[in-house]
């Protein structure tokens, strides 16, 4: 670490005021319930060829052998590649420090140079120096309990299932992951309010409502279509109305006016609210299926598999956009994602994915053009946004018993209608992988 010991207030002071403008470096402490369990971050910060840090960390040694280290290092990682967009991360570490070599190895780093008798312990005992690099696709975070990949037998073929039906949060679904990752900054920025808008049965109204309440935030949810409709109605309505969000209904054209009121109206109170589009059509909704995508390909090397097709429901697009901006990321720029549209017609829908496909681009530095991996099939729309017909309901009823798994006819449902389809048409050899975005309380409703 580079420091002498006794450590005095008067020395750290002055490292900080030596070090808080230094832009080749970021250093954090790390507090639970009010408790110092460790400091760390990056140092000698480069941009060039491609960004990256020297990670270091100390944990409190009064916290020891509570798994804090990993959990640290962990998050401190995450926040390299996620939010400082490295391209890879480096540490050095003694050779015979065993501990730390088995939290490195467990999180993907891997040993790039060992420099023989290098350095000294702290007994003083000459030892080799080893240096590790850790790449962002190799990265396996501390905490991957978020994430289930499931088999399921789809119209007489064996199919892997990305399970966001089951995240355990906030209702499930993919606007959960979503407002996971909101969740996740609005803690680091101090946000605590929150405006957004979606339809009456907006699983987006309900994970963010939830994510709110739960964390004593104000939330304002501006919804299109009719109050008579929201009294009355179950699923995410019913959810909505058990938490301490106030709602305002509006006609579409009046949504972006009633938005920005309410933001006005937050801050009047001196609170700190932040605008979310519509079903999480944000870079941190692209944000949380990027991790996703990363997620899905250290689970697939386990067991040596690779989709050929990811097949989904599409709405806003955000979804989409992070899948494909994930793939590009890990190496699978070769697996076609293919977006089941569930209320915009290709044409208007493929231009909004593709617009916010550039822009998460941009945020992960991807000097590349994606968006001719931007494919949308809106013929499963099946008269539009939250109806179905006959044949597409009997065909969920039945698959519903055949896999013991629900799915709705507004978002999933229709995505695997047009799995059905693909399968019908598509070589027998195609690998499709089906991630079901969620949609139980719309089943409910």
């Amino acid at each position: 670490m580079h420091f002498h010991v006794p450590i005095t207030i008067e020395g750290t002071k002055a490292w900080f005021a030596k070090n808080q403008n230094n832009h080749f470096r970021c250093d954090m402490a790390f507090v639970h319930l009010g408790v110092l369990c460790a400091m760390g971050g990056f140092t000698d910060i480069t941009t060039s060829p491609e960004k990256s840090g020297e990670l270091y960390i100390f944990v409190n040694p009064k916290l020891h052998h509570q798994g804090l280290g990993k959990e640290s290092t962990s998050l401190l990682c995450e926040y390299g590649f996620y939010h400082l967009h490295f391209k890879s991360i480096y540490l050095y570490t003694n050779g015979d420090n065993y501990p730390a070599q088995a939290v490195y190895n467990q999180l993907g780093f891997r040993i790039e140079e060992i420099q023989p008798d290098a350095t000294t312990n702290g007994s003083g005992k000459v030892v080799d120096r080893l240096k590790y690099r850790l790449q962002l696709r190799d990265f396996k975070p501390y905490d991957e309990k978020f994430f289930k990949l499931d088999d399921a037998l789809i119209n007489g073929r064996a199919i892997k299932i990305v399970r966001d039906d089951l995240f355990p949060a906030i209702g499930g679904g993919s606007k959960a992951r979503k407002a996971a990752e909101y969740e996740r900054q609005f803690k680091d920025s101090g946000i605590n309010a929150m405006v957004t808008t979606g339809g009456i049965q907006s699983n987006h109204n309900r994970a963010i409502a939830i994510m709110a309440t739960r964390n004593g935030w104000r939330c304002h949810l501006v919804y299109h279509g009719s109050q008579e409709r929201f009294e009355q109605e179950s699923g995410n309505a019913r959810i909505v109305k058990s938490t301490t969000a106030t709602t305002e209904f509006v006609e579409i054209d009046q949504i972006s006016k009633s938005m920005d009121s309410a933001m006005d109206n937050f801050r009047a109170l001196g609170l700190n609210p932040y605008y979310i589009h519509g079903g999480g059509h944000d870079i941190s909704g692209g944000i949380a299926y990027v991790k996703a995508v990363q997620s899905l390909f250290r689970h697939c090397e386990k067991i040596g598999y690779k989709p050929d097709a990811i097949i989904h429901a599409s709405g806003t697009g955000s979804t989409q956009a992070g899948i494909i901006t994930g793939l590009e990321l890990i190496g699978w720029n070769d697996v076609k994602v293919i977006g089941i549209s569930v209320a915009r017609n290709t044409e208007r829908g493929s231009k909004i994915i593709k617009e916010f496909l550039k822009k998460l681009a941009d945020y992960y530095n991807i000097d590349k053009d994606l968006s001719s991996r931007v494919f949308l099939d809106d013929r499963f729309i099946s008269g539009g946004y939250e109806k179905t017909d006959c044949q597409e309901k009997n065909y969920l009823q039945q698959e519903i018993k055949n896999t013991g798994i629900i799915f709705d006819s507004t978002y999933s449902g229709k995505a695997l209608w047009g799995l059905k389809h693909y399968i019908d048409e598509e070589e027998k050899g195609c690998q499709f992988l089906f991630w079901h975005t969620g949609g139980i309380m719309n089943y409910l409703e």
